[in-house]
């Protein structure tokens, strides 16, 4: 099926750069993320957000359920955040450097995480899902990171296909058994049955909402779309608080507590 390291028949267009001694240069030369305050773990690590997604990770790791290492992020509709969390989320998980963790682009339809990442991917998801390139000449590692990629690739015709089919599958037991953490970024689950197929070989399902934005009608329409595994919660996503200096007064005191540390 073209999942190992070297097998498959890819040819020189679909490799993403020359090949060194039989080691595809993804494994090689590292991606970088590109400078954009959206970044917020690694452009505001001390911010209240910031603090927000570690939390989310610490939820996450003690579910009284158990760890959920395969997690879906989807949302009802487009523009509610979901790829911007799932990088987020997925670099808060690298900051230990003794885990590797994974952010797969699923998103098949409008691939987004290709973005922040530079030089932008040539392969991805879907030419390993058509057997037409082996993953580890599609997965790339992030500078100083333990995060590594998997980008959606070129969007094919019917993605619903390529992802209920076997090959999924058998990748996703793979890359289990590589990753001790993976993030995997759908479509919006509403108009599409992408994330639900993807959760099949999931743990869970996080659902994002955009405050000011996702109608309850859309959140409880999201919610019954999953059906193949467990909502793991909802992410509240550009918050807009009531009083107004709310906000920064929790932006102040994360100055103020961070600014302490270093006169000492």
């Amino acid at each position: 099926m073209g999942l190992g390291p070297f097998s498959g028949g890819a040819s020189d267009s679909l490799t993403d750069g020359p090949v060194a001694i039989g080691v595809p240069l993804t494994r090689i030369v590292p991606r970088q993320l590109v400078d954009s305050p959206e970044v917020i773990i690694r452009g505001a690590a001390r911010s209240a957000a910031a603090e927000r997604l570690r939390r989310l990770r610490a939820l996450l790791e003690h579910d009284e359920n158990g760890p959920a290492r395969v997690i879906v992020v989807t949302s009802a509709a487009p523009r509610e955040g979901k790829s911007l969390i799932a990088l987020n989320l997925a670099l808060t998980f690298a900051v230990d450097r003794k885990s590797d963790v994974l952010l797969l682009d699923a998103d098949l339809r409008r691939p987004a995480v290709d973005r922040w990442l530079t030089p932008a991917p040539q392969l991805g998801l879907a030419e390993v899902l058509a057997e037409k390139a082996p993953v580890d000449h599609a997965l790339l590692r992030i500078k100083d990171s333990t995060l590594q990629v998997l980008p959606a690739g070129r969007p094919p015709q019917d993605p619903v296909a390529l992802l209920s089919s076997p090959v999924f599958s058998a990748l996703m037991g793979t890359l289990r058994e590589r990753y001790r953490q993976i993030i995997v970024d759908t479509p919006p689950i509403v108009p599409f049955t992408d994330a639900d197929v993807v959760g099949r070989s999931a743990d869970g399902v996080l659902l994002v909402v955009r405050e000011g934005q996702t109608p309850r009608s859309a959140c409880a329409q999201a919610a019954a779309a999953v059906t193949s595994t467990r909502i793991l919660g909802a992410v509240l996503n550009d918050t807009v608080w009531n009083l107004a200096d709310r906000e920064r007064h929790y932006g102040r005191y994360y100055d103020h507590y961070y600014g302490a540390g270093k006169r000492r």
